[in-house]
């Protein structure tokens, strides 16, 4: 039997551990860690595998993972763990964010796949959002002169010093959206706060950008894998041109290592204007999700 318990921060290290090749979200501590109080993650070791279940009101389950190269022999091994979990919890066999690599493992074997656009997460070139380069970044860079030219502006590292001064603009930022009537932004909100007070435990990195001694925009990344880093959270003050790609571009330029390759910006949800955004800074590829729901070998419309 699978033994499942509430995951904490001491879990840092294990959840890095099992998830070290990976790119994705879900792979990233900071990033499941900081919605704990929506997803309600609990998880267990077992036998050589890690296994993730979101105990919330969905009551889904994560694409197990392991230390050694997954197999399909492997996958079938925890998918009968899995199976056994849910059908004692008395609740379907259900799995979200499986990549394409984890579906072609259990394809054939029972699941139904929904593939989740929304939840597709967008790889970046580390060098391209670092330097923006050629004509189709040309508007980035023209809203970044500008930022400079019309602001006495300073980048800082995210400390203790002034972390009360990013909470003020998030507290600005959410009146000024209107957090107290938006339950998502809300969620957010305390995400953001969860991340910005644990940063050193997270392994995460902030930094925060000034225009005339005011705060304007901050960010919270960590590293994912072994040569990504991905972005958590990403604010600015829309009435400050320019702030948005220099925030991006500043943190960048103090946290970026020669063995970084890729950036990952994380999902859109299905919102038009953070598509548009995000597909704005050319991802050089959308790692797939899907949803996949056991239904047995002999179900209708299951696989043959």
């Amino acid at each position: 039997m699978l033994e499942f318990k509430p995951m904490r921060l001491s879990d840092g290290d294990t959840y890095r551990r099992y998830a070290k090749d990976m790119r994705s979200g879900e792979s990233s501590f900071a990033a499941i860690f900081g919605w704990m109080h929506k997803n309600r993650m609990h998880i267990c070791e077992h036998d050589g595998l890690f296994f993730r279940f979101m105990n919330n009101e969905d009551r889904h389950y994560l694409f197990p993972l392991s230390l050694e190269p997954m197999s399909a022999e492997l996958a079938g091994r925890a998918v009968a763990l899995m199976e056994a979990d849910a059908k004692a919890r008395g609740i379907p066999l259900k799995m979200i964010a499986v990549n394409p690599e984890q579906k072609a493992l259990i394809d054939g074997k029972g699941f139904v796949f929904t593939e989740s656009r929304n939840y597709a997460d967008y790889l970046y070139n580390a060098q391209d959002l670092l330097e923006l380069p050629g004509k189709k970044y040309h508007s980035k860079r023209n809203f970044i002169a500008r930022f400079m030219r019309e602001n006495d502006w300073q980048y800082e590292e995210i400390t203790n010093a002034n972390l009360n001064d990013v909470w003020a603009f998030q507290d600005r930022w959410c009146r000024k959206n209107g957090c107290d009537t938006n339950i998502s932004l809300q969620e957010e909100a305390t995400c953001i706060a969860i991340m910005l007070y644990n940063l050193d435990n997270l392994n995460a990195k902030g930094g925060l950008l000034r225009a005339n001694g005011k705060v304007v925009a901050f960010t919270v990344a960590s590293r994912v894998g072994c040569d990504t880093i991905e972005i958590h959270i990403e604010k600015a003050d829309y009435d400050v041109t320019g702030s948005y790609p220099m925030i991006n571009r500043e943190f960048l330029r103090h946290n970026l290592t020669p063995d970084i390759k890729y950036i990952n910006r994380e999902e859109d949800l299905g919102l038009e204007n953070l598509r548009k955004a995000k597909l704005s800074y050319h991802p050089c590829a959308l790692l797939e999700k899907y949803k996949a729901v056991y239904v047995g070998h002999d179900a209708p419309g299951a696989p043959s």
